[in-house]
């Protein structure tokens, strides 16, 4: 394979990593705000009684949102690593 079209195939991995990557983080945004908009277990009612409720809330949208994110994209890579 040529230098050329090797960089092309790795730059289409990581475009692929980084699309899954993406979908994860969007996904557990939206997992996040499901869960604080139902308040099921009863996550908004303990947030609500912190000093900070929004800013709880922020960090707890973001974490879950960079958790998948990061499972997403370990996921994606282990599929394109098995898919070579």
């Amino acid at each position: 394979m040529r230098d050329d079209e090797r960089r092309e195939y790795e730059r289409r991995k990581w475009r692929q990593i980084a699309g899954h990557f993406a979908m994860g983080a969007v996904f557990g945004a939206v997992f996040a705000l499901v869960l604080l908009a139902g308040n099921y277990f009863g996550i908004s009612n303990v947030i609500a009684t912190s000093e900070a409720p929004l800013v709880v809330q922020i960090v707890f949208v973001a974490g879950m949102g960079g958790s998948f994110a990061f499972c997403a994209a370990i996921t994606g890579f282990l599929f394109l690593v098995h898919e070579d």
